[in-house]
């Protein structure tokens, strides 16, 4: 009898270690260096407008890192960092930093990374557009925008994390609400989950 109840104990201690693993584990998320978010404008950020300090988010969209639904309603947050409008011998260009990623329960990380896709719109001399193309390529990272700009990080977390090249010096471009991006974390983050009654756990 005493041999059985050992037993049962252990079972119980065991099978309490390990919902305990599993509820540690669902309490944070890594996303690793290089992971690819994509993600979609709220607003506008148009070289010919925008000015230094202007903020902006985006929607995280499908297909989510590593296809976790955890990802659904997270949000990504930054400000433009450096404008260039497109004059005679002058090629737009917009420096942008990306701040933070947030879930949709609030749980917030700080994040480094670079834009390497995007849509966008170009603007003519007569001022019409054309259709929305994907200009994936066009991209330059953090360490070229450090050389032109002569940006400080600051540290890794919050550095310039991309410059946008229009496609010729004499044309505005757009990156107008709805249009589809996609950033490289450039380091190894991990999100600690809120609680799910965390008085935090809302945008």
């Amino acid at each position: 009898m005493r041999f059985r109840n050992g037993l049962m104990a252990l079972g119980l201690l065991a099978a309490f270690v390990g919902s305990t693993i599993v509820t540690s584990a669902q309490e944070q998320l890594t996303l690793y260096q290089g992971a690819q978010i994509n993600a979609r404008m709220r607003s506008t950020i148009d070289t010919g407008k925008a000015h230094v300090g202007d903020r902006f988010v985006m929607d995280v969209v499908p297909p989510y890192p590593s296809g976790n639904p955890a990802f659904q309603g997270a949000i990504i947050a930054g400000e433009v960092t450096e404008v260039t409008s497109a004059g005679q011998g002058r090629k737009p260009s917009v420096g942008l930093q990306f701040d933070y990623l947030r879930l949709a329960d609030g749980s917030t990380v700080d994040i480094s990374a670079t834009m390497t896709d995007d849509q966008r719109k170009q603007e003519h001399k007569n001022g019409l557009k054309v259709a929305l193309t994907t200009l994936g390529g066009m991209l330059l990272g953090n360490a070229i925008g450090k050389t032109i700009f002569h940006t400080s990080a600051g540290g890794v977390i919050g550095a310039a994390g991309g410059l946008l090249y229009g496609v010729n010096g004499k044309t505005n471009f757009t990156l107008p609400p709805g249009s589809d991006v996609q950033i490289t974390l450039n380091q190894t983050v991990t999100i600690r989950r809120q609680a799910p009654n965390s008085p935090n756990g809302n945008q």
